[in-house]
């Protein structure tokens, strides 16, 4: 096989089955990535990239990137037990918002 014909191969096969999956892990949908992208190429990796977020993946960042005080909307720092903000105390963990 010629390095032209390995290249083709990649870009046009391999490539969008990787990309779909990427984007459909970020996104909680895995399955459906790789699914889309071996079935419809770079079209499925399109069609991932317009799906949303699954309402675990988005709990998933707020509890990675932190959240709102449910009190004044100010971001908090995870583990946080009072707003450095308002100063009320927070519930144990963050209240979710879809």
């Amino acid at each position: 096989m010629s390095i032209l014909m390995i290249l083709f191969v990649l870009i046009l096969w391999v490539a969008p089955i990787w990309a779909a999956a990427s984007l459909g892990k970020s996104r909680g949908r895995l399955g459906l990535g790789l699914l889309l992208g071996i079935v419809l190429g770079w079209i499925g990796v399109l069609l991932i990239a317009v799906l949303g977020q699954t309402p675990e993946a988005q709990r998933a960042a707020l509890l990675k990137e932190g959240f709102p005080c449910p009190f004044c909307q100010e971001p908090v720092r995870n583990g946080a037990t009072v707003c450095p903000h308002c100063q009320r105390d927070l519930p144990p963990t963050p209240p979710f918002h879809a």
